[in-house]
């Protein structure tokens, strides 16, 4: 994922895109406060994006042989 941080007048603008995981996902959110709060965000909207589009992302390949 690479994110992006635009600071403005009170508020910071977040873009997250996942391109570079070959998932054509885009996103941005505001929050109140600058680059630090900003930082600190980054990893939830990201976790939220992920969980409201899994159907996105690729799923892991199980390990061995699950029959028993």
């Amino acid at each position: 994922m690479i994110y992006n941080l635009t600071v403005l007048d009170g508020i910071t603008k977040i873009e997250v895109d996942f391109s570079d995981e070959g998932v054509n996902l885009q996103g941005e959110t505001f929050i109140k406060g600058g680059e630090d709060e900003a930082e600190n965000y980054v990893h939830i909207f990201e976790e939220d994006l992920r969980y409201n589009f899994a159907d996105l992302f690729p799923k892991p390949e199980p390990e061995g042989d699950m029959m028993v």
